[in-house]
């Protein structure tokens, strides 16, 4: 009796190992709902929530008139420049949302939404392919870079290895030792968030919506990415000033209304987009 319980309890665990590893496949949508615009968030909190199903931390602010601009009311001396760049009066809306995801995982870092467009569901590892093709394809078209390989490491991490001028770049701004390759694209293997049949722009038809964890590309390379990436970048230390979602150019900060910026007027703002993207210029 004491063995068959044994073979039981080892037969249950198996089962049970085998569904978490489901759960995780990459494969396999993590959710069966649609994609639907609430138009009572910001654009922004509309791709990360409406997307993954959560928002971790992050808040949206409102664009308040006549704003308190004054410097006892600045949570940060970087909110009256942001402020400033909206021509005035709007630094109160970023109170609320400038710092406001630190270490909440997994938007602690950088996170890539795509809305590829399918014919059909299934065949999902083809997406993944062509995504990572694309972002060599942009990498080489607007660097400086020659693609050298790719690498899968132990902890689940896709590596790009280019060289070329805008590594040296890239690694001289960061401080790391000057080397011939480097890794300018990283990011944790792809996950099928969802299908939708719309897009955040409000594009409709049939896409696989894939989540790319810590999707990190040197010199900002995912502000040039087309309209099917959807960017947030994080406040990280002392990177970025606010948290935002860029897509096809344009600057969305978690500021509910029609509230967005050019990549040039995000420079001017955050020195920290300023002197890694102005490598690329």
């Amino acid at each position: 009796m004491k063995k068959l319980n044994k073979k039981l309890l080892t037969i249950s665990m198996v089962a049970s190992l085998l569904v978490g590893c489901a759960s995780t496949d990459p494969y396999k949508a993590k959710s069966d709902d649609d994609f639907t615009y609430n138009p009572d968030m910001s654009f922004a909190m509309n791709v990360v929530d409406g997307s993954l199903g959560f928002h971790n931390g992050l808040r949206d602010a409102d664009a308040p008139k006549n704003a308190d601009m004054t410097p006892g009311a600045l949570d940060y001396a970087a909110d009256g420049i942001i402020g400033a760049a909206f021509g005035g009066g709007f630094g109160g809306a970023f109170l609320s949302m400038l710092g406001t995801n630190q270490g909440n995982k997994p938007l602690h870092s950088y996170y890539g939404i795509v809305y590829f467009p399918v014919s059909q569901k299934g065949n999902v590892q083809s997406i993944y392919d062509n995504v990572e093709s694309e972002l060599i394809r942009v990498a080489i078209s607007t660097r400086k870079l020659e693609f050298v390989k790719k690498e899968d490491d132990a902890n689940n991490h896709v590596k790009l290895t280019f060289k070329g001028e805008d590594c040296t770049k890239h690694q001289s701004l960061m401080g790391y030792k000057l080397d011939e390759t480097c890794s300018f694209i990283h990011y944790t293997k792809p996950q099928l968030l969802k299908y939708s049949t719309t897009t955040p722009t409000g594009k409709n038809g049939l896409y696989a919506v894939i989540g790319y964890e810590t999707f990190f590309t040197a010199t900002f390379l995912a502000l040039d990415l087309d309209e099917k990436y959807y960017f947030f970048s994080p406040v990280i230390r002392n990177r970025t000033k606010f948290p935002f979602i860029s897509n096809k150019g344009k600057i969305y900060p978690f500021v509910k209304g029609d509230v967005s910026l050019t990549i040039p007027e995000l420079m001017k703002i955050d020195p920290w987009v300023n002197s890694n993207y102005g490598l690329s210029q």
